[in-house]
């Protein structure tokens, strides 16, 4: 993480966090300072049992505590790739790279967000 320039480091893709994500990690990183202050872990995120350890959280237990709150991580995921074809652009091969996705599901993501913008653009000759 490099929480000055707001820029996080995933499976070795280097993203910008918007807004909300900074102060949610930043108040999630106070939290955890707080909570566990020796902790050796360099996990961002750590519980009871991964704090006095290095290890990550498991995926369970992750997909857990998210579904408990009515968050999926596949939705997030898709969110994300769709969010990232809609701001950098509608290339797939981009989207497969960054995202490790298959030719046709970044090609299925290039095309939504390709309609999304052309909805866009077509939204205010209609209501003029």
């Amino acid at each position: 993480m490099d929480m000055p320039n707001r820029r996080i480091t995933i499976a070795g893709h280097a993203q910008r966090l918007g807004e909300l994500a900074y102060q949610t990690l930043r108040a999630w990183l106070d939290q955890r300072r707080t909570t566990w202050p020796r902790t050796p872990n360099r996990h961002v995120l750590i519980n009871a049992m991964t704090a006095p350890r290095t290890e990550p959280v498991s995926a369970e237990y992750l997909k857990r505590h998210l579904l408990h709150q009515g968050v999926h991580l596949e939705r997030i995921r898709g969110n994300r790739v769709l969010h990232e074809a809609l701001t950098v652009g509608t290339d797939p091969l981009h989207r497969a790279l960054v995202f490790n996705l298959s030719h046709i599901t970044a090609s299925r993501y290039a095309t939504i967000a390709q309609d999304l913008l052309d909805d866009q653009i077509e939204q205010p000759a209609k209501s003029g």
